[in-house]
């Protein structure tokens, strides 16, 4: 379950709302976020909840991995590090 507090929730699109944007989940991202301004990639450790998502289920091998939430515009146009949050999860 995602969440965020100080901003609105809403999917992807082609124009920006200041105060709005969606999350991303990065997996073993090195900073533990994305730069602001930077596109947030998107493969398999830079995932895009674009729809406005809030919830997900992650399947990962075992083993110890950091996850980052991290916020981003419309464009996926991120937030930076004020707007991300960093834990550390190990996979039995």
């Amino acid at each position: 379950i995602m969440g965020v507090t100080g901003m609105t929730i809403e999917p992807a699109g082609d124009k920006i709302t200041p105060g709005t944007g969606h999350h991303h989940i990065l997996i073993d991202n090195d900073l533990g976020y994305i730069p602001s301004g930077e596109i947030v990639p998107m493969d398999e450790k830079n995932i895009h909840f674009g729809k406005g998502q809030t919830e997900t289920m992650l399947e990962l091998e075992p083993g110890t991995y950091t996850l980052s939430l991290q916020f981003a515009n419309a464009f996926h146009e991120s937030y930076g590090e004020q707007m991300s949050k960093t834990i550390s999860v190990t996979v039995k």
